[in-house]
């Protein structure tokens, strides 16, 4: 049997096994890849390759490149920071080629939430949904909660509650229109921030090559008398930390697979464009940094304005005008991006909790133009919440508490991954099923090497993270409260977990009963002949075809 008989043999496997399914929302699903009636009671797949790696790759730029990176070069050093930022990186692209394996078969509103409750535990995936959900929910408002720090570069004027009132009205703006200006908007946003990195790069260059005047700083200072590692090992855990708040959210991808026009060409192709393009904006920037601004400079320990940044140190050394203020500028114009981005991801979490029957069935329900907008409206309203608590000492001393949530939920939902990327092969070959042999199918090779190394990895940066929390640079005594501002995401993941699993009495899901069909898209006719023409060309325009958005 040839490939592309093969693959109708399956098509209509999925159509007749499938039939019947039916989603939380309501929508029979036509397995061959297309509703039975025009979107309705599903998200609209309005998503294009350009959309969805821009999204992922603008929600990495911000301030945790622009500002965090300063007290990570501070704490660790250059040494430090090298290592830190080039295992998250590494971790980051295992991270993208596992969700796009799994996507590119089951490209479902849940992404790899979904996919836990599939192929692992009912229990993994609510407590990867939960988590989730309460992270990027806190993100919004962390982010809403830093507008007025950053508009204090210009000036103190501005009333804190104002300030977050704007940057709530814009990302609420923003998700009362169809999703197509969702991701438009984050396109148009992820655009100027690369551009300005770009700028800030070629900048740092020429400051290394010796452009602008000279503050008496000696460059390569980090490299010649500081010391390697001045914190130890704890300011190498510290990096990790910082780095992953910086570069992580690459789950995003999967949970935005659903909206895909073609996952199948999307999902592979926005992965490694995005590796390449964040290697390239962090690793480049760590050497430039640690090049030009001493890991002792005390402007790094500023108040988290766009002041203590690195970049703005070296180009204010320098005698650089202009650049800080569009930094600024940027920064303001991301926080508004990122803000909308969480509320995103957040309410796609919601989304498939609702549809996997964790969450009430309302929150599932998606509207004639393609939003969630009840899983929105419960969302925007605790982003709300959570956004103006931090208006008083006491409710900002609450919400330390829960957006520490977001700082080590990476390195869950990785570990998650992992797991559930080995179980996924497991079902696949337990039940013979055909998806690696179809035409055109995406399996990474040298399975489970990847996997494996996400899984140590991550466990690795855990515990370090952990070490550090629990004994903090600086010598301090260990303390409840600092360790859990840090790391409260872990009992709360454990609890899920485990509350879940003994309320439900949920089983491991075995791989040979596991269910393959739900969710489904295989190529059909239009797509086989797309990758026809695609793979038809010259190598080189295929390559040419990454450069493009």
């Amino acid at each position: 049997m040839d490939d592309k008989t093969m693959y109708k043999s399956s098509t209509a496997f999925d159509k007749e096994t499938s039939s019947d399914d039916v989603v939380a929302a309501g929508q029979v699903i036509d397995y061959s890849g297309e509703p039975t009636s025009s979107h309705r009671g599903e998200l609209h797949r309005t998503f294009k390759a350009r959309h969805i790696q821009m999204i992922t790759l603008g929600g990495c730029i911000g301030s945790g490149l622009f500002i965090s990176t300063g007290k990570a070069l501070h704490e660790g050093g250059a040494a430090a920071m090298l290592i830190g930022y080039s295992l998250i990186c590494s971790m980051a692209l295992a991270v993208m080629n596992l969700l796009s394996e799994a996507t590119c078969i089951w490209p479902t509103s849940g992404g790899f939430i979904e996919h836990a409750n599939r192929f692992v535990d009912p229990a993994m995936g609510f407590a990867c949904g939960f988590t989730e959900w309460l992270a990027w929910v806190t993100v919004v408002a962390a982010e809403g909660a830093i507008v007025r720090v950053i508009l204090t570069y210009w000036t103190e004027a501005i009333p804190t509650a104002a300030a977050m009132t704007v940057y709530l009205a814009l990302v609420f703006g923003i998700h009362a229109l169809p999703n197509r200006w969702f991701a438009e908007f984050e396109f148009g946003t992820a655009s100027a921030k690369v551009m300005c990195m770009i700028i800030i790069l070629i900048t740092s260059i020429a400051l290394i090559a010796g452009a602008g005047k000279d503050d008496g700083t000696p460059h390569a200072y980090n490299y010649t008398t500081a010391p390697a590692f001045p914190n130890g090992f704890k300011g190498v855990a510290m990096t990790f930390l910082l780095a992953a708040w910086a570069t992580g959210g690459q789950e995003i991808m999967s949970l935005s697979a659903a909206e895909a026009q073609r996952p199948r060409y999307d999902m592979p192709r926005a992965c490694k464009n995005l590796f390449f393009r964040i290697f390239a904006f962090y690793e480049l920037s760590v050497v430039f940094l640690t090049i030009l601004v001493p890991y002792n400079e005390e402007r790094l320990l500023g108040t988290g304005t766009v002041a203590s940044s690195p970049f703005v140190i070296a180009m204010v050394n320098a005698g650089v005008k202009g650049l800080p203020d569009l930094m600024n500028a940027v920064i303001l114009l991301g926080l508004v991006a990122i803000g909308a981005e969480s509320l995103y991801v957040s309410s796609r979490a919601m989304v498939a909790m609702s549809q996997m029957g964790m969450f009430p069935k309302v929150l599932g329900r998606i509207d004639k133009r393609g939003r969630p907008r009840w899983a929105l409206l419960v969302t925007g309203i605790f982003s709300t919440i959570f956004t103006y608590i931090n208006c008083s000492s006491t409710g900002g001393v609450i919400f330390t508490w829960f957006s520490s949530v977001s700082s080590t939920v990476y390195f869950l939902s990785w570990l998650s991954i992992s797991v559930t990327n080995i179980q996924m092969h497991r079902a696949i070959k337990a039940q013979n099923d055909p998806a690696w042999k179809l035409p055109y199918a995406w399996k990474l090779p040298a399975f489970p090497l990847t996997a494996v190394y996400l899984f140590v990895s991550s466990l690795f940066v855990l515990f370090a993270t952990g070490y550090v929390s629990l004994f903090p640079i600086g010598g301090a005594p260990p303390s409840a409260e600092v360790f859990f501002e840090t790391f409260l995401a872990v009992p709360l993941w454990i609890a899920c977990f485990l509350g879940y699993k003994l309320v439900f009495r949920t089983k491991f899901v075995n791989p040979a009963e596991a269910d393959l069909q739900h969710g489904r898209r295989p190529l059909n006719e239009e797509d086989i002949a797309f990758f026809d023409r695609y793979f038809a060309q010259p190598m080189w325009k295929r390559l040419l075809s990454y450069v493009r958005f």
